[in-house]
Parts: structure tokens; sequence; C-alpha cells
């Protein structure tokens, strides 16, 4: 178990923290943010993780009760203005910096576009909190599926579609830490690995 006092930030290293960091990055608000993480990982509320709430803690998006987080995490990330909305500039922002007088590159454009075809459904110009969670939380994407396609992909030497015992021992390190492994556990568990 972790206990919940290891997200607790010792407040002498504030002396770290620069109120107005050129790059945008603050600890202070990285603390608030984490502790509010923790708890809304902290199903039973005691302060001490399990660890499964220490999972929902570090990858939030694998669990159901942890997505409004994903959400509200990622509008306050993109969200510059903090109009509680994601314009189409602020979507652009968080992947594309434009510089000086050169052309967007094609694949631009084609977000844009996507912004405005599909992530903008009630198309008012701007995503609401439903409409981020489309977005970067689908329903109809299956996080366990994409993650042992991963696995095989980075692991099948000879790209058969199958996996021998030499290839996972060969890519140790890429089993040992997905979650599909339970983090390496299910290599321990099981023979046939």
């Amino acid at each position: 178990m972790f206990s919940g006092s290891l997200l607790r930030f010792n407040l002498n290293f504030y002396f770290l923290d620069d109120p107005d960091p050129d790059d945008g990055f603050n600890y202070k608000q990285m603390m608030v943010r984490d502790e509010r993480r923790f708890k809304m990982a902290d199903k039973d509320g005691d302060l001490i993780a399990t660890k499964e709430e220490f999972t929902a803690f570090l990858h939030p998006e694998e669990y159901d009760y942890m997505k409004d987080i994903v959400v509200q995490e990622t509008m306050e990330d993109i969200d510059k203005n903090a109009d509680g909305f994601i314009d189409l500039e602020e979507y652009i922002g968080d992947m594309y910096s434009h510089d000086g007088n050169a052309d967007e590159p094609e694949w631009v454009k084609t977000e844009r576009e996507q912004f405005v075809e599909f992530r903008d459904k009630n198309r008012d110009g701007k995503m609401d909190k439903e409409e981020t969670k489309d977005w970067i939380l689908p329903s109809d994407y299956d996080h366990a599926e994409a993650e042992a396609r991963h696995l095989v992909y980075e692991s099948d030497q000879n790209k058969d579609g199958k996996l021998t015992k030499e290839e996972i021992v060969d890519k140790y390190d890429l089993f040992v830490g997905s979650q599909a492994t339970d983090f390496g556990e299910a290599l321990v568990r099981h023979d046939e690995f």
C-alpha cells in the first residue's frame, strides 16, 4: 500500500517554484493537481492507496471513475484563456507552434478540419467538456486491445502475428512497463511466459 502522505509535498521546497515560469510549469499547481487526482483515485477515502488506486492515480484514463479528472486536466492544460472551453486556436496550439511566416504543415490543416467537422459537435466554435471527453476518451476505443496490439507490434520480430518466449524476453522491459501484463506480474505468474 502507498500512504497518502507520499503525495503531500514538503512546503520547504516551494523555493524551487517560480510563480511565473516562462514555460508555464508551476510546482505549486502541479501539487494541487496531484492531490486532487489522488483524492479521486482513493475510492475509500482512507488516504492510503491500494495497488489499484495507485494505478488509477498514475493511469486515470484506464479507470471509468477517473475519466472526469482526465477531462478536467486536459481542459486545464489546453484552455489557455480559462473560459472553460477549448477553441480552435487552443486546440491547434496544443499540437503545433506556428513559427513566424512558415506555412502550416498539411497535418495541421487536417486537424483544423477535424476540429470543425468532428470535434466541435454543436458548431459553436469551441469544445465543451462533453466534446472534449468524446475527443480524448472515445467510447469505441478499447485500451486493452490497443495495448495488446502495441506489444505484439513492437515485439514480433518475424512479423508472424505470434509472440514466442524469446521475443517476449528480448522486449522484457516493454512488457514489465505494460498495464496489459499487470506491470510484469503476469510474466512471473505464468509458466507459458
